[in-house]
Formats: structure tokens, sequence, C-alpha cells
């Protein structure tokens, strides 16, 4: 399952904080207590923002339950920032209504620090559940609402990825290009966008004809986020521990991703 509450909250945590972190994990208790008296609580699930939706599936293809989704915001470990749902293009469709008063952006926050922000988040909206989504890539922290155990289709049947493999390698084109992060970070932005496509292959879309085309480039990002340089015995000796790109480096990353995308733009 996806819900991990982590530790205790500290004890400086302000009384409110407190009382918030216990009311969402006493949910998240009530969820898998429902799932499982419905024999779902170790079914994969499926997440369709686009649709809103959120399901369920059981070792057969069937869905066995349902619910009414939207994203609170994201956590991307590799920059250690938050995006809330609204601020982020590729997810705006699917995420709730900006909430006055929260930044859209969030930095220098750990996991533990963005399961805090999105709970802050579920306060303000209809959100019975919270529940984390978490790929290799980002995690997401979505909304849930009207959970169905008797759901409107008997199957789930994944929509094509090509929307989310051009966003992932927009996003490390873009990134590359602007050469406002170190090595270190887009080379784990990179890596872990291939592993994202390599999940998909393995776990959403398995079975279908996407399969070879997404561990292709998952692979090919792999193999880039290698080719970016590390730091060296005498420079972090040095402390330059963080190297930045070469301008003639970045350019041919920046290259390879943009006929990655015109490869997979032929599917759009």
């Amino acid at each position: 399952m996806e819900l991990e509450w982590g530790a205790d909250p500290v004890d400086a945590a302000p009384p409110a904080e407190e009382a918030a972190f216990d009311r969402w994990v006493r949910r998240g208790d009530e969820l898998l207590l429902k799932l499982a008296a419905h024999g779902a609580a170790s079914h994969e699930y499926r997440a369709n923002l686009r649709e809103g939706r959120f399901f369920w599936i059981d070792p057969t293809g069937h869905v066995s339950a349902e619910a009414r989704a939207q994203l609170l915001c994201s956590y991307m470990p590799q920059t250690s920032s938050v995006t809330m749902g609204w601020a982020d293009p590729r997810m705006r469709g699917g995420s709730i209504a900006r909430v006055i008063g929260m930044p859209s952006e969030i930095d220098d926050v750990d996991e533990e620090g963005a399961w805090h922000i999105a709970m802050t988040t579920a306060d303000r909206t209809s959100a019975e559940y919270i529940y984390r989504v978490r790929s290799p890539a980002r995690c997401l922290f979505l909304a849930l609402s009207g959970l169905s155990f008797t759901p409107d289709r008997a199957a789930f049947v994944p929509t094509t990825p090509v929307a989310f493999v051009l966003a992932t390698l927009g996003e490390a084109r873009v990134a590359t290009d602007l050469g406002a992060e170190p090595v270190d970070t887009l080379r784990a932005r990179l890596s872990a966008a291939g592993a994202a496509l390599v999940e998909q292959a393995e776990y959403a879309h398995r079975g279908t004809d996407w399969v070879a085309r997404l561990e292709r480039a998952g692979q090919r990002l792999r193999a880039l986020s290698e080719r970016l340089p590390r730091p060296t015995f005498f420079s972090v000796a040095k402390g330059h521990s963080s190297v930045w790109l070469e301008r003639k480096l970045a350019d041919d990353v920046v290259e390879s991703l943009a006929l990655l995308e015109e490869e997979w733009r032929q599917f759009a």
C-alpha cells in the first residue's frame, strides 16, 4: 500500500499541526480497514487524473473499488521541492483549485514535510483520504473522496502513455538546457525519469504494445544520466562538490532528448 505515515509528530510541532496529522492518520487507517473488509487491501491501484478517478484492480484485472481523485501536490526528491497541483502544468487539469494563501512551490522539503503540506492542503478541500502515489521521479499526493465498492466500470484500460512520456522528456530537456542545477541533481533527475518510464512498462502498461517502447526510452534516459561527470576526489577535497555541466555536453544531452521527444510525437 502507498499509505505510509512516518514517525510520530515531533514534540515541537504546533498543536494544530499535530491534530491534523492525527486526523489524517485515522482516516488512512479507516481507508485500509474498508479496503481489507472488501478484500481489496492488497490490490494494485491505477490513477487517471484526467478523468479524476482512482481505481483498485484485482489480480484478474477487474476494478474492485474506485474513488474520485484530485492532485494536492507533488514532491520531487531530486530537488527537495513540493509543487502544488494547480501550479503543475502537466497535472493542472486533475488538481484541486488554488488554495488562497498557500505558495505554489516550496523548497528545502523532505518527504515527511511533503506529507504535512499535503495534509494542510487537504484540510482546505473536501478530501476524505490522502493517498500517496510514489514513482522513481516524484511522489504525488492525491485527495480521494466518494469511495465505492460498486464501481461504474468492470475493467481498467490504461490510456496511452504518450503524453506522460513527452512531459517527462520535456522536463528533463528544459532542466538540462537551463543549466540551473548541479550535475548531481541533473543526473538524479535523468536517472529517475528513466526509471519512471521503465516502471510504467512493468506496471501500468504491462501486457500492452507500449512495453518495449517505454523500456527503450527509459534505458536511453538512464544512459544519458551516466554520461554526466561525477565529482572527482580532488574536487571534493577542495570543497567543490557541486559540479556544473559544460555547455557542449549540455547541448549534446538536450539534442538527444529532443530526438527522443520527436520519436514519441509520432504516436501523439
